[in-house]
């Protein structure tokens, strides 16, 4: 049984972008006879998750950024009570936060912390779509080789990057 955690995002909404409902409906499986090869995320906010995720390692949006979004550019996807159950989800959200900021202190202002967290999963969720379509196989398939190739990266500079192209193209000489 799953361990209930001091949830600060209880009483507030995960939000979306209008323009980005469709995807939502499009590779979630919420509401819909389940097809994981072309519906990979069970739930809407795992896209979310996946999205703010994505956003958070590529430093994706600035704090600046997130002030033009407007509220009457945003829907409700569901209720931060989400987070009751895996508080796990609730603490990656406060430390990204943390990151962000650069200040501890924003731990004291949830609504900042969810703000942050719903522009993050904003700027983040077309790179997730794109991951899903980019491919010749189903969406499932797409994400995983691409959080493959994702996560083979890991920290490595762009000019590291050059250089091991270099290498491999030179060894393949």
């Amino acid at each position: 049984m799953a361990q209930q955690s001091d949830n600060p995002f209880r009483s507030m909404t995960i939000r979306c972008l209008k323009t980005q409902q469709s995807d939502y409906d499009e590779y979630c499986q919420a509401g819909q006879k389940s097809r994981p090869d072309r519906s990979p995320f069970p739930r809407k906010v795992d896209l979310w998750f996946a999205g703010l995720s994505l956003a958070a390692r590529k430093k994706l949006v600035k704090p600046a950024d997130l002030e033009k979004l407007k509220k009457n550019e945003m829907a409700d996807i569901i209720s931060g009570d989400i987070f009751n159950t895996d508080g796990w989800q609730a603490q990656a959200i406060m430390l990204i936060a943390i990151a962000f900021e650069e200040n501890l202190k924003v731990i004291l202002n949830p609504r900042r912390m969810m703000d942050i967290a719903n522009g993050l999963a904003a700027a983040g969720v077309p790179y997730i779509v794109k991951m899903l379509n980019e491919g010749s196989e189903s969406p499932i398939w797409n994400l995983s080789d691409a959080f493959e190739k994702l996560l083979q990266l890991g920290p490595v500079t762009e000019e590291q990057a050059i250089q091991n192209q270099l290498a491999e193209a030179l060894y393949d000489l």
